[in-house]
């Protein structure tokens, strides 16, 4: 290497470290591709749960007889007496009637009972109210939903659309969130993405195995009627488990959650662990 070529490798190398470098490092810890990640899958997951907070529904039971439909408070009509017993859902879509019930603590059913008549016009309502010390007489009313109310015979449906949630769709389009309902990213939170990504994989590629690791664990334990049987129900449960386990766990692999089956993976080092399935959490440091 001539003296020029050695000149010109130590000037990049010092400006490489006068400059270069600390820029690389900056960027390296401003920009987090994982939180990145998260947030665009959070983003989606709001928007969703938007969607499904839209309209809700309720089934009841009991005599009665009427109809009730109702544009907001302001602009309604109808006119029935029942007696009612019944729960409202939060929405149609059943398997993610659990959301509300782990991510807000919120119960999935609010039930209901009453005895009453009730007839309606416009924005004025008449009331009777048979049993007086009954708190949650009827499915709800909310001021500005659309809502509509069959009672027929012994089977009462309802069902209510609610704009303001609609706005609050709109706004999260563009980042708002005027109802204080989205999931937001806890930066209390440790997150292990490579963990739960192959914790997803193993999940996904070799569940199947839970079939013959339960019949042969019941059989050495319980018998060979025992293994066959119970074994293979129970084999055939958690390979089940594994698998819708896996699925979430590859495609949310960013959020980096603590293990959502135990024992994490098919073939623990301790054979004796017991098993279970937890909801979705983080490792949290404090």
């Amino acid at each position: 290497m001539s003296k020029r070529q050695l000149k010109a490798s130590w000037f990049c190398f010092v400006v490489w470290f006068a400059f270069a470098l600390p820029l690389a490092n900056a960027a390296e810890d401003t920009f987090d591709f994982n939180t990145i990640v998260v947030d665009g899958e959070l983003y989606l997951w709001n928007r969703i749960s938007d969607i499904l907070d839209l309209a809700r529904g309720g089934l009841a039971g009991g005599p009665g007889l009427g109809a009730e439909v109702a544009v907001t408070e302001y602009v309604q009509l109808g006119a029935y007496a029942c007696y009612e017993r019944g729960v409202t859902f939060p929405h149609f879509v059943i398997p993610f009637w659990l959301v509300d019930y782990y991510e807000r603590n919120e119960p999935i059913f609010i039930s209901h009972e009453g005895r009453y008549a009730t007839a309606v016009f416009g924005p004025w309502r008449t009331e009777t109210k048979i049993d007086v010390s009954m708190l949650n007489r009827h499915f709800p009313r909310n001021k500005w939903d659309v809502r509509a109310q069959l009672s027929a015979a012994v089977l009462h449906a309802y069902v209510a659309v609610s704009p303001t949630e609609f706005w609050d769709l709109l706004a999260g389009v563009v980042g708002g969130d005027p109802s204080g309902d989205d999931e937001r990213l806890d930066y209390v939170a440790t997150r292990y993405p490579a963990d739960q990504f192959g914790r997803g994989v193993c999940n996904i590629l070799f569940g199947v195995f839970e079939i013959p690791v339960n019949m042969l664990r019941v059989t050495a334990s319980e018998g060979d009627l025992p293994g066959m049987s119970k074994g293979l129900g129970l084999g055939v449960w958690r390979f089940l488990c594994r698998e819708v386990v896996g699925v979430v766990e590859f495609v949310t692999f960013p959020f980096g959650w603590q293990p959502i089956i135990e024992p994490e993976y098919i073939f623990p080092v301790n054979q004796n662990a017991t098993w279970r399935v937890y909801k979705p959490s983080f490792h949290k440091q404090y």
